[in-house]
């Protein structure tokens, strides 16, 4: 009979102290791979929602770039009692070309804090509002002139502060912090 046969046909076992250390290497490959795929499933998290928060802040800032940029302002000032500046388009020509501007940042009825830019001329007085809508949490965010003018200013920097919070599926809150300056 053949050798391979013989050793099928015994009804040998293993010991205990085989089978434990069996379970025993079993157990550390096991947890060794939980522990590999669960990092992973928390680092993909944790990245998916960071980049969230990244486009969101690119909005944000493109948005206010673009409004800066359209209206092209001769001059800047802080819009009192509100987290926003007001943009001041004056045509030196054309005294009826004049346009402003407010960017701010306010928190609506709903809790969501957004970023708001109401455009007006004097050819057109009916304001037109753009409201960026965005998921995350604005808490904390300002916007800020830094010129040498008290009231108006012609040349400075406009400092955007950005504090998005966002949670992800598990609860865990992320948090980016975002400052942009830009000279007019």
């Amino acid at each position: 009979m053949n050798p391979f046969v013989k050793l099928w046909k015994e009804e040998k076992g293993l010991s205990l102290v085989e089978l434990i250390a069996v379970l025993t290497v079993l157990s550390m490959v096991m947890g060794t791979i939980y522990a590999v795929i669960s990092y992973g499933f928390t680092a993909y998290n944790k990245i998916t929602v960071e980049n969230s928060l990244r486009d969101e802040a690119d909005t944000v800032m493109s948005a206010i770039m673009t409004e800066m940029y359209t209206v092209g302002p001769t001059t800047i000032t802080l819009i009192p009692n509100v987290n926003g500046i007001k943009l001041i388009r004056n045509d030196l020509i054309d005294v009826r070309d004049t346009s402003n501007s407010e960017i701010y940042i306010e928190s609506s009825a709903e809790g969501k804090t957004q970023v708001i830019m109401v455009n007006s001329t004097l050819a057109h007085p009916d304001p037109e509002k753009q409201v960026v809508e965005i998921k995350s949490d604005l808490n904390g965010s300002r916007i800020q002139l830094e010129c040498n003018g008290i009231v108006n200013c012609n040349s400075g920097l406009i400092v955007v502060d950005l504090h998005l919070q966002q949670s992800d599926n598990k609860g865990v809150l992320h948090a980016l912090n975002l400052k942009s300056r830009f000279g007019f």
